[in-house]
């Protein structure tokens, strides 16, 4: 473990687990709001934000543009807004790539639910391949988001919709039921998580739905024919189990698959832009997106 991943490990213990109960979670989310756009990346960008199905969507294009399209989703276990650190990841990844970057806000528990956000992302997807058409595109998210943007793929391929060239989780939240046996092992590991709080978010979002339903939980689909999946996880996560078991899985089904392990991680490790461990994880996503053919 670097030094800076341990510091980093270190402060975080040093806060009270959000998670933790479904009373830390509401006292939280009620002081939680969104953070705009930083002055840094409205000085690297031109930055538009329009409305897309009655929610709002934020464009970042780089003044020196590559060309290429991701989208991002970011986490928050559905309940929380964007962060300061979701910036962090996005910032570095479009100084990497000159990558159009594009954030759907979509709508968060307990006001809306995955009903909503499932077509509310296939409209921005399909927003981005109409303004960029033969642009190589891409979709990554964290946490919640990364179970969204691999739900997305999920809610694409059943309906025979093109693709994403490649599809990059920061730590996804795969399965909401929190029921992986190797979870409970790893709680007292992870600074950041707990189940009894998750999966009360789990509930919020899914608003009735089955919680092991691939809407929700994307883990349980069979997850044949996706598009290509570079995993990135900690193993101080109690995420990881899960994240193990989607590799195992897809690859049985010859879904393309890399599950790449920072050991000593936490959650979401690659929000931490000043680890080696963070910027080795980005240098990968960068190669990725760099290399796709105009």
């Amino acid at each position: 473990m670097s030094l800076s991943m341990r510091l980093a490990g270190l402060a975080l213990r040093a806060v009270p687990r959000t998670f933790r109960t479904p009373e830390t979670v509401r006292r939280t989310a009620a002081r939680r709001r969104r953070h705009s756009v930083p002055l840094t990346l409205r000085c690297l960008c031109r930055v538009r934000e329009d409305d897309v199905a009655g929610f709002p969507v934020i464009t970042l294009t780089p003044r020196r543009s590559s060309g290429r399209e991701l989208v991002y989703l970011h986490g928050g276990a559905y309940v929380f807004p964007l962060r300061e650190a979701h910036w962090w990841i996005i910032s570095a990844l479009i100084r990497r790539t000159g990558a159009t970057v594009t954030v759907p806000l979509y709508g968060l528990a307990p006001e809306h639910s995955v009903a909503e956000a499932l077509p509310f992302v296939d409209a921005v997807s399909k927003a981005v391949a109409r303004r960029s058409p033969g642009a190589p595109r891409f979709l990554a998210g964290d946490s919640a988001g990364g179970g969204l943007a691999l739900a997305h793929v999920i809610d694409r391929r059943n309906r025979r919709e093109s693709q994403p060239e490649a599809v990059f989780l920061f730590a996804p939240w795969l399965d909401c039921t929190m029921s992986n046996p190797a979870i409970p092992p790893l709680v007292r590991q992870d600074p950041m998580l707990d189940v009894p709080g998750l999966i009360y978010c789990a509930n919020l979002w899914a608003r009735g739905r089955p919680l092991d339903s691939w809407q929700v939980s994307p883990i349980n689909d069979t997850l044949k024919d996706l598009p290509p999946v570079c995993l990135f996880q900690g193993g101080r996560d109690i995420l990881f189990p899960d994240a193990e078991r989607l590799a195992a899985k897809a690859a049985a089904t010859s879904s393309p698959v890399e599950l790449h392990v920072a050991p000593d991680g936490f959650h979401v490790y690659v929000a931490a832009t000043f680890t080696p461990e963070s910027r080795r994880a980005l240098a990968r996503v960068a190669q990725r997106i760099n290399d796709a053919l105009q």
